[in-house]
């Protein structure tokens, strides 16, 4: 009898079990939707959301990057986020630029920021909404 069916297919069979769990963990997981805990934790997001060939976006884009990445306001996070127009998800709908919204833990728009273009301004904005 040859060496070939001597030997046991045991171990290869289970590692490739192993990988075919860990494939469909791994997937499971990213296919996931983020529970409540998960978004509270999160907190709310300011987004500016502008275009390189905007000349209202050149002059409003120093200043929103004043307010730093993360704040915290009243208890509550606030992460602050500045996203350039090719990397908006066609969900959003933008109608002009630059845009800026407050955004609940949820995703959805507390309210759309119309006021100075200044740190001042959307520091005024966030305090008044969230303290």
């Amino acid at each position: 009898m040859s060496t070939l069916f001597k030997r046991s297919y045991l171990p290869y069979v289970l590692f490739l079990i192993g990988v075919v769990f860990i494939f469909l963990w791994a997937r499971s997981r990213n296919g996931v939707k983020e529970t409540f805990v998960d978004s509270a934790e999160k907190g709310y997001k300011f987004v500016m959301y502008y275009a390189d060939w905007c000349p209202h976006c050149h002059t409003a884009q120093p200043e929103f990057a004043k307010l730093g990445a993360i704040q915290t306001i009243g208890g509550k996070k606030v992460e602050i986020e500045a996203i350039e127009e090719k990397k908006i998800p066609e969900s959003v709908k933008v109608s002009g630029f630059p845009t800026v919204r407050l955004l609940g833990p949820d995703g959805a728009i507390v309210e759309e920021y119309g006021g100075d273009r200044t740190k001042a301004g959307f520091q005024a904005f966030l305090d008044q909404k969230l303290a």
